[in-house]
């Protein structure tokens, strides 16, 4: 559900592209943006694969969301913010991007290391 939000609201962005740096205006720095969106390609998944058997799926989501701006002390609109500015900044959102790939074909090797 984010994520769809995010690619469609990003779109909205495009054309009005930036040069200041994410530090100097209050984003999310870019090593815990990394993280944070390494963890909402976790939540995405795993709502996508239904992997959840309870009935009320979108509140466990959202309940999973909230934890995760809770632990890294950001809130939506700062998650929001900040992945619109990086989505305005493509060549380094394909550096964003390649690093979760990474960080979640790491988390893969991990878990299929505990099987």
């Amino acid at each position: 559900m984010v994520i769809a939000v995010l690619a469609l609201w990003g779109l909205n962005g495009c054309s009005s592209s930036s040069s200041a740096d994410p530090k100097t205006i209050g984003l999310v720095q870019r090593d815990t943006f990394v993280q944070v969106l390494t963890e909402v390609h976790v939540i995405e998944g795993v709502k996508k694969q239904r992997l959840m058997r309870n009935d009320d799926e979108g509140a466990i989501i959202l309940q999973h969301y909230a934890e995760l701006f809770d632990r890294f002390d950001i809130d939506e609109e700062r998650f929001k913010t900040t992945y619109q500015w990086w989505y305005q900044h493509p060549a380094e959102m394909d550096g964003i991007l390649e690093e979760v790939g990474e960080r979640l074909a790491d988390m893969e090797r991990e878990a299929n290391r505990k099987d």
